[in-house]
């Protein structure tokens, strides 16, 4: 092959997809690999604050020790399998009982004859744009009791009962909050492949004689199993790294997750052992990765989707439907309005625990700063509060930037996805966006501290900037966005690409005046999930934030820890008030819908 032949492949294969994609590989594979490199060092690795366990060490010896101490220690059992189980405990019941109630709502939403359908799927995506830790602070502040949480919760203030300790903290209440934070996900899912199903296969088994209960079993649970196990192990994967209701709930009793070790370790100078047990979270969820791949693939012999939906086989309730309809209505206002009306009074209790009408008091919102009232912290109301304040603003400055980067990017990845489709840069691209969504949140936020901590040759420490916060939160929220790229470019056909290069539009004009427009409403839809996810995410930054870039999320933890409740709640109520207006104007002005999504 001449020279001439040589440089003119280059120039063919040099055009703007293939650019971009590999632009995106080195950064995703610098922000994404690059760090488990350096984590795996660092489990090898003496640190100054170890080098006084570890006799005779210096500061950057090599050891074993930390996967001595780790793994086959005598403290091992109490140190890392205990987490290990209770983890495993947690994440397995919240994916079963999360799979079984957004399974049952997506069944009733979307093959029955159920009423108020579009309001009930509305409703049911709420408790998942709440924080999930949400959910554990109106639940102390309803069940606590005076043995542990200091003062009286509401049910007993109202009652007189006194909760045993494992209803008030513990495994039981953890797996309860997270459950009804995550159900959502599995209702969002199921719902989704259920209104996929074409309804000839119905319409054709009931032709030749099938009972409605023969359909089910031979047609519709086929279909939609993969997407099923899909969600299990998606559900599994969101409750390996969730590190505030576990915190909140586990703390006071000592109960342990592998999520709450990682943060100890890492906050108590410990990294070696911290960074050893986010690599068992990674490689967990690596392997769940891979087994939902499997299923997916399992899933393309299922493909049944066509211009006529599943609508004329609907299950018709009956005499139930009334009382089904007052059940899941009920349960649905228990789970998103309940939590918010009890963190919103909570933060109006003067002295906690006494829910009498005397007590009421703005004191926690525009009070001045008191030793004496209240929880007598010395702290100004929150909307007096600049340390509060700024770290508000600095969560929606966070958002909004986050949203708006990933929003970019994920329809650019999307493009050259689709665009070099088939070929190893679009497969390599498209694995490489999507690792980050199932790595547990708090261990995929030490990977950006284990990278970003020193200065590595020209890049220099970014750990306590805001730069580093949005460095992790796009990466860990790129996922959404490049998912609707992907999604909406599969729907633009290359020809009007074509046209315009034959009229000799360039790349830039393509895109500007073809792939832009028609990309609009899933270029919004990307930029919603992640402004959410960055508003309400605790997991990923705990380990990021400083002083100087604190954020709401994370300030409520330090409330917590001090037991300042109304203080923690009245910030909480600040935040699912911005996340759901923000999610409603959304609604309203780009026709974004969270029911027809997916989150993290």
């Amino acid at each position: 092959m001449n020279l001439r032949a040589i440089s003119g492949k280059i120039r063919r294969n040099l055009n703007p997809q293939t650019i971009l994609s590999v632009i995106f590989i080195v950064i995703l594979g610098y922000l994404v690999v690059v760090p488990l490199g350096v984590m795996i060092q660092e489990t090898f690795t003496v640190h100054p604050m170890e080098r006084f366990q570890i006799p005779g060490s210096l500061p950057g010896d090599f050891t074993t020790h930390h996967w001595w101490r780790t793994f086959v220690s005598p403290s091992a059992y109490s140190f890392f399998y205990k987490p290990l189980i209770n983890t495993l405990i947690i994440s397995t019941s919240i994916a079963i009982v999360s799979l079984v109630i957004g399974g049952g709502l997506a069944w009733l939403i979307v093959r029955t004859d159920l009423p108020f359908k579009k309001f009930l799927s509305n409703l049911a995506t709420v408790p998942y744009i709440m924080p999930s830790w949400a959910m554990s602070l109106a639940w102390i502040t309803l069940f606590k009791n005076p043995r542990i949480g200091g003062s009286q919760g509401l049910f007993q203030y109202l009652t007189g009962i006194t909760l045993p300790d494992w209803f008030s903290y513990g495994l039981f209440p953890i797996i309860i909050c997270l459950s009804l934070h995550y159900f959502p996900f599995g209702f969002m899912l199921i719902a989704g492949a259920l209104r996929n199903i074409d309804s000839q296969l119905e319409e054709s088994a009931e032709l030749l004689g099938a009972s409605r209960a023969q359909i089910l079993r031979r047609i519709v649970f086929p279909i939609v199993m993969p997407v099923i196990f899909s969600t299990f192990l998606l559900t599994f994967s969101r409750g390996l790294g969730t590190f505030g209701t576990p915190s909140f709930l586990g703390g006071p009793v000592r109960t342990y997750v592998l999520s709450t070790m990682l943060h100890a370790n890492l906050v108590g100078q410990r990294p070696g052992i911290g960074y050893l047990v986010a690599l068992v979270m990674i490689l967990m969820g690596a392997l769940i990765l891979y087994m939902d791949h499997k299923m997916l693939g399992a899933r393309k012999s299922f493909v049944t989707i066509s211009g006529k939906s599943g609508r004329s086989g609907l299950t018709k309730l009956g005499k139930a439907k009334v009382p089904i309809t007052i059940i899941v209505t009920a349960f649905l206002l228990a789970v998103t309005v309940v939590p918010f009306t009890v963190l919103a009074l909570e933060s109006l209790m003067l002295i906690p625990g006494n829910y009498s009408l005397s007590n009421l008091s703005l004191h926690y919102w525009i009070g001045p700063p008191s030793q004496n009232i209240g929880v007598g912290s010395g702290e100004p109301g929150i909307l007096k509060n600049t340390a509060i304040l700024k770290a508000l603003g600095n969560s929606i400055k966070l958002g909004v930037v986050v949203s708006v980067i990933c929003g970019v990017a994920g329809m650019l990845i999307g493009y050259t996805v689709v665009r070099t489709r088939g070929t190893f840069f679009s497969k390599l691209l498209d694995q490489m966006a999507f690792l980050p969504y199932l790595m547990p949140s708090i261990a995929f936020g030490s990977i950006f501290l284990a990278l970003f901590a020193v200065q590595r040759g020209p890049i220099p420490s970014l750990y306590g900037t805001f730069t580093l916060l949005v460095i992790a939160c796009v990466v860990k929220y790129l996922p959404f966005s490049s998912r609707a790229g992907i999604g909406a470019m599969m729907q633009i056909g290359p020809e009007l690409e074509e046209a315009a290069t034959m009229a000799g539009a360039g790349w830039i004009t393509r895109m500007r005046k073809i792939i832009l427009p028609l990309q609009k409403s899933s270029f919004f839809s990307g930029l919603l999930l992640p402004f959410i996810s960055a508003m309400r995410e605790l997991s990923l930054v705990v380990l990021l934030v400083t002083p100087g870039t604190q954020v709401a999320t994370a300030i409520t933890l330090r409330y917590t820890d001090r037991g300042w409740y109304p203080y923690t709640n009245a910030v909480m109520v600040l935040i699912v008030l911005a996340v759901l207006v923000t999610t409603y104007i959304s609604r309203k002005l780009m026709g974004t819908d969270l029911a027809k999504g997916i989150g993290g």
